[in-house]
């Protein structure tokens, strides 16, 4: 699904607001997650889920290609945890 594609749900559900209006606060919502995330702060969206940052450690790995030996410094990455109206579709 695209951003686009919620900006046209939201259209269909509340008619007097304008796709432009419309786009923007999706977009508007994406950027405050974004920002969020930047700051270290977890960002919680109930029933659907909830994203946070996790350090990953320093890490080795050889390239299967080539077979050289690389070094991953640690660095920071975006872990999702669905909240359980989310995992119940799984199931």
């Amino acid at each position: 699904m695209l951003k686009a594609d919620i900006a046209k749900k939201l259209k269909a559900i509340h008619p007097e607001f304008t796709k432009q209006d419309l786009q923007e606060i999706v977009e508007l919502v994406f950027e405050n997650m974004a920002q969020a995330l930047e700051e270290g702060r977890r960002v919680e969206i109930r029933g659907f889920g909830s994203f946070s940052l996790h350090k990953q450690k320093d890490r080795r790995f050889v390239n299967p290609k080539t077979g050289v030996e690389t070094f991953c410094p640690s660095n920071y990455r975006i872990v999702f945890r669905p909240g359980n109206k989310l995992k119940k579709v799984d199931s």
